[in-house]
């Protein structure tokens, strides 16, 4: 993790960021698309205070996905299974739906580490639907990873 930390300053600089002002926080995130299915790791910095890593899980498609039970696969091998709590439900225009449901970073830490130690993933969700990310999705968690723990070291 020492690592991570290392590359931290410089990650936090390439990241987006949006104030949220009603919560006094700035939330950033790396290169994400604006739309389809993904997963990826959101850092909130609350004005001059803590912060936190949310990994969230983003389904888009023709009709909802079980988001409640998510199993990952790493480069073919299982790496693990944790259930998001879902915060978001939108109907998209052409009839899609999209969806989101995020957990605590520490409460996926050893899914999420093999995740960007790997080359590919894949979120198969409750019912079946895979998410699939290849290294640039993985990269840029690590990225936001990265800035995470350089903002933990931070007095």
């Amino acid at each position: 993790m020492a690592d991570f930390a290392r590359e931290g300053a410089q990650a936090l600089s390439s990241l987006g960021a949006e104030s949220d002002v009603a919560h006094g926080a700035t939330w950033f995130k790396g290169s994400i698309a604006s739309s389809g299915s993904t997963a990826y790791l959101y850092l909130g910095k609350l004005g001059e205070g803590a912060s936190t890593l949310r990994f969230v899980v983003r389904h888009e498609g023709p009709r909802a996905a079980t988001l409640g039970n998510c199993t990952v696969i790493v480069d073919g091998v299982e790496a693990g299974s944790f259930s998001p709590m879902p915060n978001k439900f939108e109907n998209r225009p052409g009839g899609n739906v999209m969806q989101l449901a995020d957990a605590h970073f520490d409460d996926v830490r050893p899914i999420v580490l093999a995740m960007i130690n790997g080359q590919s993933a894949v979120i198969r969700t409750g019912d079946g639907a895979e998410i699939s990310l290849g290294r640039a999705e993985l990269d840029d968690m690590r990225r936001v990873l990265s800035a995470y723990l350089h903002l933990q070291e931070q007095p």
